[in-house]
């Protein structure tokens, strides 16, 4: 009987759920060889460094040192090696950063740490390794609701066989694998996770519009702008999930107006993750909005996004160090006679984000594994990836699908090994350069001339719409012997013969109604600066 179950367990239908238990015992595995949260140089600690400083910030201020202002930072109660982030508001208060929308998704693991702390003998100071371990757990709990949402999506469509391996290349065979484990703390997993249950949400719905769903799909919506504003594209789910033409969508139009009453309770859901944020926000600046991003000069620039950049460039392209992803778009294709009505918002949702995600100041989105901004969608991706891998196994010839399997496989170890690579610092966090990634390219190991083959962004001019990239390799030895004047004049024609510098220039004189060529000589001069004292290092 035993031996019967044990066959049984290992079915095709089985097959989803064998997968998901699988990346979860693989994840587990990368998270215990490289135990981050033990990890601590000097300020900078495994699991609560960089970003998620800010992510994370609003709970030990609010809950252990009871004070969100971090106005106890000026009284010396502890010392801030890294611990929060802010920044300085007009009257001299301090701001987190970020939006509060990670921390309410951390908050349940952060009380268990709390809770279990002088259990293990470990500080109550929101920092010691046991809350960093809980951040890390919380992750792998939210990755594994991620993975089932998504199995019960794709089941609805497509056969357990087809769900199993699209579960598996997504697992496995995107970035989303390096930031469900070791940056798992980090915004984008989260918001893989919410995305993709609000997706199955939205199906839901329009089966059977019940009150407790439309609560739901407000409170989900919430949160997802919450962590991540840009993400309110994803109301195009809502929206138009199931319309396929214009007679679909007046129907669509009609429902939703029909609707009225719930509708409204959506909006009083989607408000409810944003109180604490409005109360904060009151509480520091006296304002209940408040663009945190501001003082830093952070910004769009709608009228010169990076495409290309964003998703093939060596600095930071997406679909160069997420590859798997180029057959989630292909997939579009046969996904139009597979499920009536997903391709429409699929299509649109994913040229709208590229659009408004190139045209951020810093389209590669500081330092990362590859385009890490798109993972937030790859819960609604696996869609179109799934109706490309059903169309392949339904291909006759068994000798083409036996290749084009076989090369999905080889893109997921492409991706773990490239994943490696990144791990081992042998692809940089922001300044790959196609000299540096090519020099590296399947090595286990980087090469001593690695650092002086990559690309510098200036970060200054970059703020401004005015993208300048410093070569490392190249010789700016001559550049000491030169007058200011003649190595600016210099800077100027190296403008005048690139492609890109002088329609940035144009721009950022028109906002600045300034002349091209004051424009220009600016640029110049921070150029021949940078360049002739290597301040770029």
């Amino acid at each position: 009987m035993s031996g019967f179950k044990f066959k049984e367990a290992f079915t095709v239908n089985n097959a989803p759920r064998i997968v998901i238990i699988f990346l979860l015992v693989f994840y587990i595995a990368t998270n215990f060889t490289h135990h981050n949260w033990t990890r601590d140089d000097g300020p900078i600690r495994g699991v609560i460094k960089w970003d998620v400083i800010s992510f994370y910030g609003y709970l030990p201020a609010t809950f252990i040192y009871g004070d969100p202002s971090l106005d106890f930072l000026d009284a010396g109660i502890i010392d801030n090696d890294n611990k929060f982030w802010w920044s300085p508001t007009e009257d001299g208060g301090k701001i987190i950063y970020m939006s509060c929308g990670l921390s309410i998704m951390y908050a349940p693991f952060f009380f268990m740490a709390h809770l279990l702390a002088p259990v293990f003998g470990e500080a109550r100071d929101g920092f010691s390794s046991i809350y960093q371990f809980f951040l890390v757990f919380g992750a792998l709990v939210y990755a594994g609701l991620g993975f089932i949402f998504l199995k019960k999506i794709l089941l609805r469509y497509f056969t357990p066989l087809v769900t199993a391996i699209t579960l598996l290349l997504i697992g496995l065979g995107t970035n989303l694998y390096y930031y469900s484990t070791h940056e798992a703390v980090m915004s984008h997993s989260y918001n893989f996770v919410l995305i993709t249950i609000f997706l199955y949400t939205v199906v839901k719905w329009y089966e059977k519009a019940t009150w407790r769903r439309t609560f739901l799909l407000g409170m989900l919506f919430g949160l997802i702008v919450l962590i991540r504003p840009t993400n309110m594209l994803i109301l195009i789910l809502l929206v138009l999930w199931g319309v396929d033409s214009w007679t679909s969508f007046m129907e669509r139009m009609r429902y939703l107006l029909r609707n009225i009453p719930k509708i409204l309770l959506m909006i009083f859901a989607f408000m409810l993750p944003w109180i604490p944020q409005f109360l904060y926000w009151h509480m520091i600046t006296g304002q209940f909005l408040y663009y945190s991003y501001g003082p830093h000069g952070d910004r769009f620039y709608f009228d010169n996004p990076h495409i290309l950049e964003s998703l093939f460039s060596y600095r930071k392209g997406w679909l160069l160090y997420a590859p798997m992803m180029i057959f989630a778009i292909v997939g579009l294709v046969p996904l139009k006679k597979m499920i009536r009505g997903s391709t429409l918002p699929i299509s649109l949702i994913l040229i709208l984000m590229i659009y408004v995600m190139s045209s951020w100041w810093t389209w590669w989105f500081g330092g990362g594994f590859g385009g890490r901004i798109y993972i937030d969608m790859y819960g609604i991706l696996a869609i179109p990836l799934a109706a490309f891998v059903a169309a392949v196994l339904a291909l006759k010839k068994r000798k083409v699908r036996f290749v084009i399997i076989g090369f999905l496989s080889l893109l997921v170890f492409f991706q773990l090994l490239q994943t490696r690579h990144y791990v081992k610092t042998a692809i940089h966090w922001d300044s790959m350069s196609k000299k540096s990634y090519w020099l590296n390219f399947m090595r286990l190991r980087h090469t001593g001339e690695y650092h002086h083959l990559l690309s510098i962004h200036d970060e200054e001019l970059c703020r401004k719409g005015i993208y300048v990239y410093y070569d490392m390799s190249e010789d700016r030895s001559y550049l000491k012997e030169l007058s200011e004047e003649t190595g600016i004049e210099l800077m100027i024609r190296e403008i005048q013969q690139s492609r890109t510098l002088p329609g940035d220039i144009r721009r950022y004189a028109r906002r600045m109604d300034i002349t091209v060529e004051e424009a220009s000589r600016m640029t110049a001069e921070r150029m021949f600066y940078m360049k002739r004292d290597h301040r770029f290092y």
